[in-house]
């Protein structure tokens, strides 16, 4: 059976369209427990993105990054940074941040609304695909939630979130080249690393995830 190409392009904007609002979700997190998990979806989002990808163009590259999204970034590094939640044996929460987080939502949205409208103006008739304003305007909102969180964990999923908008834009403008796997797989194994033995180390030593002590790893 033959999916129409209208409903299909229907999905992926869909799934799209929940990406932004999976990260204007985690602009609204003081706790790091949810901030992962909902960095964990939305991988998964961008997972099952590629999927509807790979129906459209029927690129098998596109199925492969799908599973390695869903496996690595979407359950293996979340489950790492869960652990590390777990070792504290309490819920992690950003010192400072929880009376900005109205206002880092309402940054959030004007973000999305301007990067929207810069990539519409400057860059719509370069890449001429409407659907690469999705990864412009995650790669915004991803800065944003780096810079103005302290938690060391929760900066990581800002990280995370500006990969999968690098290798979302990757899927809708080069699908087919072989490097983008290739690409997705050291970016994984640089999470996995940093998140498991960076982390389980300074808190092994610092006894914190917090700045100024991290304020050398993070920078």
């Amino acid at each position: 059976m033959t999916i129409p190409a209208s409903l299909l392009g229907e999905v992926a904007g869909l799934l799209g369209i929940l990406v932004i609002l999976s990260a204007l979700y985690l602009q609204s997190q003081t706790f790091v427990d949810p901030t992962i998990r909902a960095v964990a979806v939305q991988s998964l989002l961008l997972a099952g993105f590629f999927v509807v990808l790979y129906l459209e163009s029927g690129v098998a590259d596109l199925l492969y990054l799908a599973a390695i999204t869903a496996g690595i970034r979407g359950i293996l590094i979340p489950v790492v940074m869960l652990y590390q939640v777990r070792r504290f044996k309490h819920s992690l929460r950003e010192s400072g941040t929880g009376q900005r987080v109205p206002s880092l939502v309402i940054v959030g949205v004007l973000m999305t609304i301007g990067g929207y409208a810069l990539f519409k103006t400057a860059l719509l008739p370069t890449l001429s695909n409407p659907s690469a304003s999705v990864p412009f305007v995650l790669v915004l909102l991803s800065f944003l939630l780096i810079v103005t969180r302290r938690n060391a964990l929760t900066q990581m999923t800002g990280f995370l979130e500006e990969e999968n908008a690098v290798l979302y834009a990757g899927a809708l403008i080069a699908p087919t080249i072989p490097l983008l796997i290739e690409f997705a797989v050291v970016l994984d194994i640089l999470g996995v690393v940093l998140v498991g033995v960076i982390l389980s180390a300074t808190r092994d030593v610092l006894r914190t995830l917090e700045e100024p002590e991290l304020e050398q790893l993070t920078g």
